[in-house]
């Protein structure tokens, strides 16, 4: 039995050293496979913080730019109402003319714009002043209309199927309309 025993033993003996080669190879495998996991949880974790990082780059790039945007509309808005109420004072200006100067600025207006034989309108503030004797004054043939018009001042010139409106609103709008530009460039309000 003794021969039985040896050939078992030899037989476990190397069973027993198989064994312990499968479990020190396995274990080998397992541990590169934990490495590679390892390694490729570090990689993907390295680049999921870079497309984080350029992700929060991007949004405070937008957010600064939206900022920015912003705080440039807001600076165009005020300076376009500065530009307004520099019109808005200069109308304001001349509706609180007195009787003469009222007077005076129709009779440019007259001068400018009034051609042979219109009909001038006039409001009724400048009802009294405005007369057909006076309107003669400009050799022009003009002739005073019978309606007043509805406005802080100025006049309505009517000729053969036109009219011109001279009204202080529609002056100052013509005015804005021509020189803008040229106030904001003196008012340092410029477009950025």
């Amino acid at each position: 039995m003794n021969g039985k025993e040896n050939i078992i033993n030899k037989i476990l003996a190397d069973a027993d050293e198989r064994c312990k080669q499968i479990i020190s190879d396995a274990e080998a495998t397992a541990k590169a496979t934990v490495a590679a996991a390892q390694s490729a949880i570090e990689a993907d974790s390295e680049a999921l913080e870079a497309r984080l990082k350029l992700a929060r780059e991007e949004y405070m790039r937008n957010a600064r730019a939206n900022a920015e945007l912003n705080a440039r509309k807001y600076r165009l808005a005020a300076k376009q109402q500065l530009v307004t109420s520099c019109y808005d004072e200069a109308y304001n200006r001349l509706a609180a003319m007195n009787a003469a100067d009222r007077l005076d600025f129709i009779g440019e207006l007259i001068v400018k714009y009034a051609e042979q034989g219109e009909t001038v309108y006039v409001t009724h503030a400048d009802s009294k002043q405005v007369t057909q004797l006076w309107l003669d004054g400009f050799d022009k043939d003009l002739k005073l209309g019978k309606k007043l018009i509805r406005a802080d001042g100025g006049i309505v010139l009517e000729g053969d199927g036109y009219e011109k409106d001279c009204t202080l609103k529609s002056v100052v709008r013509y005015l804005r309309e021509q020189t803008e530009a040229k106030v904001a460039v003196k008012l340092g309000v410029r477009n950025e």
